[in-house]
């Protein structure tokens, strides 16, 4: 496993991304679009709302925006990247991407959240340490859910957000845990560890997906 092919694998992912303008653009509308229906649609949003439904356009979105990760490449294409790099190097390379993609659209939507009702987060280090740690976990989640479904062909959209719904409950869970407790809507002095516990979940799901991925890979 090395560095330049993981970086490559990258590179190519964001190529075919800026290839597919309109549905790169589409998945961001689709995450504005739902901030202003919103904001339209209440006179106010504030505490566990807030925090509910930042996190809900989150997910929903991300599941559009990962989707596409795996069915987007042809079998040839799949056999192609076989010959040339590890299974290892084509999970943690397509995993970074989608953490980024992923980060974006959590900043855009926190950004239009922001703009159009009002941003009630106090403590926005545990905010962010929540964020980050929960973004990496429904990344690692989509991507490996992506790679399986792939192999469904057509209703690989479909199949994914049966399987990937359940697996996320825990993961949003524990962020609108962390998201109230840094809004000060709840005194929690046990957040340190829904820290914790969310780190341990991102660390299961990752080693699971090494393990699985290996072997789905060959097949």
């Amino acid at each position: 496993m090395t560095v330049a092919h993981i970086a490559a694998i990258i590179k190519k992912e964001g190529t075919i991304e800026f290839r597919r303008k309109h549905a790169l653009f589409g998945i961001l509308l689709f995450a504005v679009v739902l901030v202003y229906l919103i904001y339209k649609s209440f006179n106010r949003i504030e505490g566990l709302q807030w925090d509910v439904l930042l996190w809900i356009i989150v997910l929903f979105s991300g599941i559009n925006a990962i989707a596409k990760s795996f069915s987007q490449e042809s079998e040839s294409s799949r056999i192609y990247y076989y010959t040339l790099f590890d299974a290892q190097e084509v999970i943690i390379a397509k995993t970074i991407y989608n953490f980024v993609f992923l980060a974006v659209i959590f900043m855009l939507v926190l950004g239009g959240f922001s703009f159009f009702i009002e941003n009630p987060v106090k403590n926005f280090v545990l905010f962010f340490e929540g964020a980050v740690l929960g973004i990496l976990g429904l990344s690692v989640l989509f991507t490996f859910i992506s790679s399986v479904s792939g192999q469904s062909g057509s209703n690989n959209s479909m199949l994914m957000s049966i399987m990937s719904i359940p697996l996320t409950i825990p993961i949003v869970l524990l962020l609108i845990k962390i998201t109230a407790v840094a809004m000060r809507l709840i005194q929690d002095s046990s957040v340190d560890k829904d820290l914790i516990m969310l780190g341990g979940i991102d660390m299961l799901l990752m080693g699971s997906m090494f393990i699985l991925f290996a072997e789905l890979w060959k097949d």
